[in-house]
């Protein structure tokens, strides 16, 4: 699904106003993988986005990170349902890892070398959540998108402000991200 699909799925609409460091509340972009990203900087604004596009044949990926709670989430979904997700919480505790559904492939391996790391690094001692990193490099290795990283191998997306039909964005939230990754579903 392209940008412009998107947003006109979801009754937003592009303000053409460059937004490359995602400071607005809302911003898009595409990426030459086939993705289109939806970036929020509201954690509220998930649920109802995800399952509005993936209701329509498409393939989403939720992201969100929050680096002040350290809790970090991906979860995929695909014809209006969630497929699977993983999540972590530190609140919980360093090494929280929850999974849920037919997870991929891909985290095993992700999983394995980070908390190798952590243990390397102290394990509970560590002062680097390493486990905070697990859904973040997932949602990257399926996507080719890293909200925190500007050397993309496909390049750097062109993010644009995004707004509601009414000229509304959601309210920011404090520095909490959510990335919405969608792709038109494979039939």
């Amino acid at each position: 699904m392209s940008k412009v699909k998107l947003l006109r799925r979801l009754q937003l609409t592009d303000t053409g106003e460059p937004d490359e460091d995602n400071e607005a509340p809302l911003s898009a972009a595409d990426l030459p993988t086939g993705w289109a990203i939806l970036f929020s900087n509201d954690f509220s604004f998930g649920s109802r986005t995800a399952l509005t596009v993936s209701l329509a044949e498409n393939e989403v990926i939720v992201c969100q990170a929050d680096e002040h709670v350290m809790f970090s989430s991906v979860s995929f979904f695909s014809k209006g349902r969630q497929q699977w997700s993983v999540a972590h919480d530190a609140q919980q505790d360093l090494r929280h890892l929850e999974g849920i559904g037919a997870l991929p492939e891909q985290l095993s391996a992700i999983r394995v070398r980070l908390m190798d790391q952590l243990e390397e690094e102290g394990g509970d001692g560590s002062e680097v959540d390493y486990t905070f990193e697990i859904p973040v490099e997932l949602a990257e290795h399926l996507t080719g998108y890293r909200h925190d990283r500007d050397d993309h191998s496909s390049g750097r997306p062109n993010f644009t402000a995004v707004v509601g039909n009414g000229g509304d964005a959601p309210k920011a939230g404090r520095l909490r991200r959510l990335i919405h990754v969608f792709r038109a579903g494979r039939g």
